[in-house]
């Protein structure tokens, strides 16, 4: 087991504005002090991509609770499983179970300015390489430090707060081992009407739709669990992961191959915080402005020249930034 510990400054890192993504955000990963023991090469890390997706051979697992026998993919590349948490003690463990019937080569978990005892139990995990930020570096910046330590060929990315079967996990590992680059969450199955929709599932539902990807739904990165091929990550880069409405954009103007692959409810198991609670709450808020920028991010890569030059471009994400940093 190894263990990361992150110097991260709070007040800067724990905003998430745009420019701060760019300036402050990022100097999470210049400014982190990193101890990390040697590591292996992870062996067999050629894939075949670009080849149709198919089933890989299933494989017969024992669980250890009761008499249950899980039926898990045999996976030709790789896993790494990447999981961000901030005081999810009563869930954590029970997630690493899950995650470790997946046979991953590599466990990263992301304790993001925890307090409680999630330090103690992920240390229960030989393979879990634990990445402590005594303060916490804001939200989805844990998935980018994971993404950027892992050496797998199929990133699986988990938030510590639900505990998710094995079965169902192993639907996204399997898909992007076939081939697909993006899997993603479909949650199109769990929405009401438009009309009842809340203005986070209208703007991923916008979203898609400006990228001519009307099959998505409401499909999104924003969304746990989803998963990436080591290509995806290489082509859009981990610091996306920060602005995940964005890397999923990039994903789809890149022309890699982005499909729904499974439903997990998420939303009956999403842990309720203060932040996350009531119309315009603090989450919902950030959510927006980040479908907001993937939505610029469309809009300039429209036309060759883009629709604004640089220099409008830096002062525009200044003012979000400003904006955003005040939420």
């Amino acid at each position: 087991m190894m263990v990361a510990l992150l110097q991260v400054s709070g007040s800067s890192a724990a905003r998430r504005g745009t420019a701060t993504r760019t300036v402050k955000k990022r100097s999470a990963f210049s400014q982190a002090k990193t101890t990390l023991a040697p590591r292996q090469r992870v062996a067999n890390r050629s894939v075949k991509r670009g080849t149709p997706a198919t089933r890989p051979p299933i494989l017969s697992r024992e669980s250890k609770v009761g008499r249950e026998v899980l039926n898990l993919p045999s996976l030709r590349g790789t896993l790494s499983v990447i999981i961000s948490a901030r005081n999810e003690e009563q869930t954590l463990g029970r997630l690493l179970q899950q995650v470790s019937r997946l046979g991953p080569t590599e466990i990263i978990v992301v304790l993001n300015g925890c307090s409680d005892s999630s330090f103690p139990i992920s240390r229960q995990y030989r393979q879990a390489i634990i990445v402590h930020c005594p303060e916490s570096v804001g939200h989805d910046v844990g998935r980018a430090i994971g993404a950027k330590l892992s050496r797998g060929d199929i990133l699986l990315f988990l938030d510590g707060d639900m505990v998710i079967p094995a079965s169902q996990l192993g639907l996204f590992t399997a898909a992007v081992d076939g081939g697909i680059d993006v899997a993603l969450n479909d949650l199109d199955p769990l929405m009401p009407s438009f009309g009842l929709c809340d203005d986070v599932t209208r703007s991923k539902l916008f979203l898609n739709y400006a990228l001519g990807r009307y099959d998505l739904g409401v499909s999104s990165m924003t969304a746990v669990p989803h998963a990436l091929s080591r290509r995806a990550l290489e082509t859009i880069g981990y610091r996306e992961l920060i602005v995940p409405p964005k890397a999923q954009a990039r994903s789809v103007l890149e022309k890699l191959r982005v499909e729904k692959v499974g439903t997990v409810n998420v939303i009956k198991h999403n842990r309720l915080r203060q932040a996350n609670i009531g119309a315009g709450n603090a989450v919902e808020k950030l959510i927006i402005g980040d479908h907001a920028e993937a939505l610029f991010e469309v809009l300039s890569r429209r036309d060759d020249g883009g629709l604004l030059n640089s220099e409008t471009q830096r002062e525009y994400r200044r003012q979000v930034a400003a904006w955003r940093n005040r939420i």
